[in-house]
């Protein structure tokens, strides 16, 4: 039965910013938090025909939850089911979703706006502050605004909030005629087909698969931060629950289905014994990181695997098998189509790992791990 008129439901709309950062506005300066605040009012205030056009969502609407990861993951949820997506950037890439120190990682604005960008790249739009906040080198802050270069995100340039105000409307509109008029079919496709992910997809397996072999790498000796020196090849040692953990980190660079991609990753705990004889006596694992283009299902990863009985977690990140007789330990990370999501998601994989209480028992097979490749090795 067809809803009436009345009946009808706003567009969704979430606004991404950052909170605390100050602005301009009312001539003295405030908060972005302010400016969200008076951005949600005014857009729930258009009508047409006297039917509210939007429904706006800003995090100061969520109470407060008990998990810092389900929190960042509602945000990110949020952000792909919007009908609407308006950044409000000043070059901060926000929080990093964990408490610990983190000298490398994905901020939530810049997780949200990737995550509305892949799922409907058609309703995103962005209002720049004029003046940026310098980035760091190699940070957070740094990645987000290349990213944001990258994208070239349609919107307006502002120095203040009233400009801010006035261009959110104007935005707001001109993507609703745009959505109108290209089909929210062809806009909620995704954007894989646009970008650096495309750019990702011209590559042949081989130098797709090095490419998301690097982003892994890189975050995870990132995020070590030099406190040790790193073993060779592609392989990251970081500091889990006082623990140095080797990661052995490799990628499918397609789908899991498909063989020749799936084989060149193939069993690779079965070389773990040749990787430790070059590690430092006081790293522990293997743990074996590997990045996958498309998603993946427990099933699959249980094939990769090799043995049924085992511990399997599907999570936003992807799946993590660990066999509790040999020790082995695999987490697939899935939906690595370019370097944000590649690092977003193996970003999250390691928030799960200290807010859902993984990492002791990662922690505890992976030395187990290191005393049987050890002895492998010398019998």
């Amino acid at each position: 039965m067809k809803k009436p008129l009345s009946d009808t439901e706003p567009l969704s709309l979430m606004i991404s910013s950052r909170c605390n950062d100050a602005i301009e506005y009312q001539n003295k300066s405030q908060s972005l938090a302010v400016l969200r605040r008076e951005l949600k009012s005014r857009l729930e205030g258009i009508k047409i025909g006297g039917i509210q056009v939007f429904r706006v969502w800003i995090h100061e609407d969520e109470s407060n939850t008990s998990a810092l990861l389900n929190n960042w993951e509602s945000c990110l949820e949020k952000a792909r089911n919007a009908d609407v997506f308006i950044m409000l950037y000043n070059g901060r890439a926000g929080w990093l979703g964990t408490d610990s120190p983190v000298r490398d990682g994905l901020g939530i604005c810049h997780a949200e706006v990737a995550a509305a960008f892949d799922k409907a790249p058609g309703k995103v739009r962005s209002i720049q502050f004029r003046a940026l906040i310098p980035a760091a080198p190699d940070s957070p802050d740094e990645s987000f605004q290349q990213f944001v270069s990258r994208q070239k995100f349609p919107g307006a340039q502002v120095a203040t909030g009233e400009e801010a105000l006035q261009r959110a409307e104007e935005l707001a509109a001109a993507t609703v005629l745009s959505l109108a008029r290209e089909g929210v079919g062809v806009n909620s496709s995704g954007s894989f087909y646009a970008g650096e992910a495309l750019e990702w997809s011209r590559m042949n397996f081989h130098k797709r698969r090095d490419e998301m072999t690097k982003v892994i790498v890189k975050l995870l000796r990132k995020r070590a931060g030099g406190a040790f020196k790193q073993p060779s090849g592609n392989v990251a040692a970081i500091e889990i629950r006082g623990a140095n953990i080797g990661f052995v980190c490799d990628s499918i660079p397609a789908s899991m289905s498909t063989a020749a991609a799936r084989e060149l990753v193939g069993q690779p705990f079965l070389n773990d014994y040749q990787h430790t004889e070059k590690w430092d006596a006081a790293i522990q694992g293997p743990v074996h990181l590997i990045a996958c283009q498309k998603s993946v299902s427990e099933n699959q990863a249980i094939r990769q695997l090799g043995f049924p009985d085992a511990v399997v977690v599907s999570g936003p990140f992807g799946v993590y098998v660990a066999d509790e007789v040999q020790k082995i330990q695999m987490a697939f990370i899935a939906n690595c189509r370019d370097e944000t999501t590649t690092r977003g998601n193996a970003q999250a994989f390691l928030n799960w790992l200290n807010d859902h209480g993984e990492a002791k028992h990662l922690v505890r097979r992976a030395k187990s791990r290191r005393s049987i490749s050890d002895y492998i090795r010398r019998v």
